[in-house]
């Protein structure tokens, strides 16, 4: 078609359709070599995470395992671990690929998905240990106290903490998160208040009273100390 366009001598349509396919050929090669980028980074990325969960099964690494979830106990720390590596490493091998096609466009969201993957990177940190710690922080207060509900209160407030901390790594609209987090607070603050101000003012009372007394029996275990009761006996006597 092309060698026909020529021989008509009409430049107009035959020119463009030759500068497309040779931009088409000359893309060929890094097509292949981007192709080629991304078959040995799914390779590698499968051996050696494959090399990673066995390291992590033989640390004994799983153990920890159940204060991932409760409800599925099916999910393995060492799983999770090797999937995070996995799929880093076929982010660079993906953006490699990208860069070696030498597309503009593809090259600055390369560099932007680089630039942007050790926040990522942290806040999934931050959001693995939150959803960790808060049930492991969660069973021992359960042990300790014998009381379901605390443990639940204390593991909700930690998952609110990761997330908040999570979407603040993330820079997704944090003036808006800061600003959601201080009005969580507050109305955590608040109805705390109103319920121990309504609800627990017997409550409140008798332990300020448990506290007086405790501090008045103290008191009167120090050498040299001697109650206003006792005083005023002693001049009543001399009087």
């Amino acid at each position: 078609i092309t060698m026909a366009l020529e021989t008509l001598q009409i430049r107009s349509i035959s020119e463009p359709i030759v500068n497309v396919l040779n931009q088409v050929l000359a893309a060929i090669p890094n097509i292949l070599v981007a192709v080629i980028l991304l078959i040995a980074g799914g390779l590698i990325a499968k051996l050696l995470g494959d090399l990673l969960e066995g390291l992590l099964i033989s640390s004994g690494v799983d153990r920890y395992s159940k204060y991932l979830s409760r409800s599925n106990p099916q999910m393995k720390l060492s799983t999770i671990i090797t999937r995070i590596v996995q799929t880093v490493l076929m982010i660079f091998f993906v953006v490699e690929a990208l860069n070696v096609l030498n597309l503009e466009i593809l090259n600055t969201i390369g560099v932007a998905i680089i630039a942007y993957l050790p926040s990522v990177l942290i806040a999934t940190v931050i959001l693995g240990l939150g959803i960790f710690g808060g049930n492991a922080l969660s069973s021992f207060v359960k042990d300790s106290t014998g009381s379901r509900m605390t443990g639940e209160i204390v593991k909700y407030i930690v998952y609110v903490l990761a997330i908040f901390m999570t979407l603040d790594q993330l820079q997704f609209a944090s003036s808006i998160v800061n600003t959601a987090f201080l009005f969580v607070i507050g109305g955590l603050a608040v109805a705390f208040a109103l319920a121990f101000g309504l609800g627990g003012r017997e409550f409140a009372k008798k332990q300020l009273d448990r506290l007086d007394n405790k501090m008045q029996e103290e008191a009167k275990q120090i050498p040299g100390t001697a109650s206003k009761t006792e005083v005023e006996k002693e001049i009543d006597s001399f009087e």
